[in-house]
């Protein structure tokens, strides 16, 4: 079976492609074999609402997918936004430490912003290198943050440090699981499984009407197709025309920069 993995690998013009062919042949077909077996002064209501029904279930469908694809793209949006504050945060709570130990954190921090930043839209294979440089640089953050400690065990910004610093690390792991979670592959199946039939059933009904309704059915076609496509690319934020907004990051990346820039200009 195929994987959700494997079908955001696949070009995303080919797969629109393949949906249009697949949606529009359908309903080329349906209308031949509606005209075949067409007879003269045959009623076709019963046809005719068994075409609703399908396109009714396609609607229902449509509307199923779109909701788990936006509340997807919704939570990867806010993961942003909270692993932006949780960066900002541990900087905040490190600027109250010794100046000496404020230097290597700021600097372990700025790295760590620059890494998160292109998470989202990473191929699987820099993604893999992304998740493992994140993890190398929280592992010497927490070695900062020992340290801290115990140069000042009753320290209250080593402290403060040390829990935003926990909180950091866990949004790590909730952002890769939102990352990583997807549409099931098995009701994009069933999505485009329905709009075949749906359009099969549209064309079976114009051609036992003995009408051919070929670019009225080629323009319903193409939109069903967007709709499916437009579900694909709010639940990969990896492609396509939608993307998840990673200002927040870029700003507190920005801010992490700021003081070496001060300090350049204040020397200077």
């Amino acid at each position: 079976m195929l994987s959700s993995g494997r079908i955001f690998e696949l070009n995303i013009f080919a797969i629109y492609a393949a949906i249009i062919i697949l949606v529009a042949g359908a309903a080329e077909v349906g209308n031949w074999i509606g005209r075949r077996f067409r007879k003269p002064g045959a009623e076709g209501a019963d046809i005719g609402t068994l075409t609703a029904a399908a396109l009714g279930l396609l609607a229902l469908l449509l509307a199923f997918s779109f909701s788990i694809a936006l509340s997807r793209f919704d939570a990867r949006r806010d993961m942003v936004l909270e692993e932006a504050n949780a960066i900002g945060s541990v900087a905040n709570f490190a600027r109250l430490l010794p100046q000496d130990t404020q230097t290597p954190i700021l600097s372990l921090l700025r790295d760590y912003a620059a890494v998160r930043l292109a998470l989202g839209d990473a191929s699987d294979a820099k993604r893999q290198d992304d998740i493992a440089r994140s993890l190398d640089l929280q592992g010497r953050l927490w070695r900062e943050a020992a340290a801290a400690s115990a140069a000042a065990p009753q320290s209250l910004p080593a402290y403060s440090f040390a829990n935003a610093l926990n909180e950091l690390t866990n949004i790590h792991e909730r952002r890769l699981a939102n990352l990583r979670y997807h549409v099931p592959p098995a009701v994009i199946f069933m999505l485009i499984g329905v709009a075949i039939v749906a359009m099969g059933f549209t064309g079976y009904n114009s051609g036992f009407l003995g009408a051919r309704r070929r670019a009225p059915d080629l323009i319903m076609s193409v939109t069903i197709a967007l709709l499916i496509m437009l579900v694909l690319d709010l639940d990969d934020p990896r492609r396509g025309l939608i993307q998840v907004p990673v200002q927040p990051l870029v700003d507190v990346a920005g801010g992490l920069a700021a003081p070496r820039a001060q300090r350049g200009r204040g020397e200077a």
